[in-house]
């Protein structure tokens, strides 16, 4: 282990058994983002659907991805009605990751011969990681349903604020720029990271790029 990172195969069987060796107890709550490839999609939601019957997994959150080149549909991967599992698909591209109790991180990224994989318990890391999938999942539509708008609602004022906390401004010198109070330009700062689902003004950034809302002429409500 390296900082908190540890390298493993990022081939689909190997990858799996090392989920399994995070789950070695019960009632773990696992969220997770299936693979692009639809076969690779359907082996992983198997696998954690096995752990989910008996009861390794207590809490399952599957989320699927319609932005991968690789296509495919989701519909192929719905539980049976009586499964605990909730699945959801989301337009927002997003890591391939398995969080297990918000502590540890199954990451996979890459292609082909240049595909690699971590497990990651570094805290701010997986921290993140929930971060994002928490602020994703948010937005993500229940499978069968239609997408959801990703812009949460966000006031114009609150775009405005969330594009000039990127600038790397004092709250000072960013409220004159908006001709608003401190108080207010740090109102709609509370405001950015309750509905972005996020605790730090960085990570509201990177959540707010992953949404592309920081994109000239981008949503506003």
């Amino acid at each position: 282990m390296n900082g908190g990172f540890t390298g493993i195969d990022p081939d689909g069987p190997a990858f799996l058994a090392s989920l399994g060796g995070l789950v070695a107890g019960s009632g773990a709550a696992v969220d997770a983002v299936l693979p692009g490839r639809p076969a690779e999609a359907r082996q992983m939601c198997a696998a954690l659907l096995r752990l989910l019957r008996t009861d390794r997994i207590a809490e399952l959150r599957l989320l699927r991805t319609t932005a991968s080149p690789a296509g495919g549909t989701v519909q192929d991967l719905a539980p049976d009605p009586d499964c605990a599992a909730r699945i959801r698909v989301t337009d927002t591209p997003i890591p391939e990751v398995i969080i297990v109790n918000g502590r540890a991180a199954l990451v996979r990224c890459g292609v082909a011969a240049g595909r690699r994989a971590s497990l990651v318990h570094a805290p701010d890391v997986v921290r993140t990681l929930q971060a994002l999938f928490s602020g994703v999942w948010r937005t993500a539509a229940p499978l069968g349903g239609p997408l959801r708008d990703p812009t949460f609602g966000l006031s114009e004022g609150a775009h405005r604020v969330l594009r000039q906390m990127c600038t790397g401004d004092t709250d000072a010198a960013a409220a004159r720029e908006l001709s608003i109070s401190v108080r207010t330009y740090r109102r709609h700062a509370a405001e950015i990271l309750r509905v972005l689902g996020v605790t730090s003004r960085f990570q509201a950034g990177v959540r707010a790029m992953e949404l592309g809302l920081l994109k000239s002429g981008g949503p506003v409500r």
